[in-house]
């Protein structure tokens, strides 16, 4: 009777979403949970996913499983994607954005990942009141739990990108993340930045970047990253050093005064290019050759 009530459209719509609760329950109690999510699908809002109840909490991760498996297929053919019932994604998405408001930020991160929704993760990590806690324990699940690797790959630039928007950014972290998405030339930039900063603390952290990236002992991401580093801009180039080299044998009686010119000549290039060296690039230069050491 109660299922003809849902299907009667002559009846209200709060009058069949409430039918439709009615059977689900039934069906539930029953030990049908395919038909009890189909009528908890119907019941629309009056389907509440805050109620502490066996029905709700098993109709829920039914429901999660159900969505995430037609999420993953989505993923891989773009005609699958028709198939999500929009009323079981809007119960999927209740159930994030109330994970959210109830500050259950890894629960939502959780059900986030493994559903693909990656705003609904962006938006739980930036909610939370420790977002570099929170950036890391999702690190740690992407590689835990995430085996497709594409999918772990879009989950790491997304960490990426969320900690490049943090105030203070976390470049060990960040770094980290581009190591395992294999992009060299992000980190190489990292460094670059910290080392021509005039910060000491700032060339510090680099050196330690390096240290962190040489502790995961993969050499060719290491001297792909040492490659990318940009040389110094303008520095001088090593001075001749006087009576090095000379283009002919000169003659007995000429041979003293060709060293004084070629001494001569040789401290006059060093005294002006000393002046004319960038101090900001010498320093650059120095703390990039003990980089590249460590990297080596």
């Amino acid at each position: 009777f109660r299922e003809s009530l849902y299907e009667d459209e002559e009846f209200g719509q709060h009058q069949r979403q409430l039918a439709a609760l009615l059977v689900s329950k039934v069906f539930y109690y029953l030990g049908e949970l395919n038909d009890s999510l189909s009528y908890a699908l119907g019941a629309g809002p009056l389907f509440d996913v805050s109620e502490d109840s066996d029905h709700v909490h098993t109709l829920l991760a039914k429901a999660i499983d159900e969505y995430a498996s037609f999420r993953s297929k989505a993923a891989e053919s773009s005609d699958e994607a028709a198939k999500v019932d929009p009323r079981l994604e809007e119960i999927v998405e209740r159930m994030l954005d109330k994970c959210i408001m109830d500050r259950k930020y890894q629960q939502a991160m959780g059900i986030a990942i493994e559903c693909r929704r990656l705003d609904k993760l962006e938006e739980a990590i930036t909610r939370s009141e420790n977002v570099h806690a929170i950036l890391a324990y999702c690190t740690h699940v992407s590689h835990s739990f995430v085996y497709r690797r594409e999918y772990r790959r879009e989950v790491l630039r997304l960490l990426v990108k969320v900690y490049q928007k943090l105030p203070s950014p976390d470049y060990l972290s960040t770094s980290q993340c581009l190591m395992f998405l294999d992009e060299p030339e992000g980190v190489a930039n990292i460094l670059e930045k910290l080392l021509r900063s005039e910060n000491k603390e700032d060339a510090l952290l680099a050196f330690q970047v390096a240290f962190d990236l040489v502790e995961n002992e993969h050499q060719a991401f290491l001297l792909n990253v040492r490659d990318r580093l940009s040389a110094p801009k303008s520095l001088p180039s090593e001075p001749v050093q006087p009576g090095s080299t000379n283009p002919a044998p000169a003659e007995n009686e000429n041979s003293t005064a060709s060293e004084d010119v070629q001494m001569t000549d040789g401290s006059s290039a060093i005294t002006t290019n000393v002046h004319e060296a960038d101090p900001k690039e010498v320093m650059y230069a120095e703390r990039l050759m003990k980089v590249k050491g460590i990297l080596s």
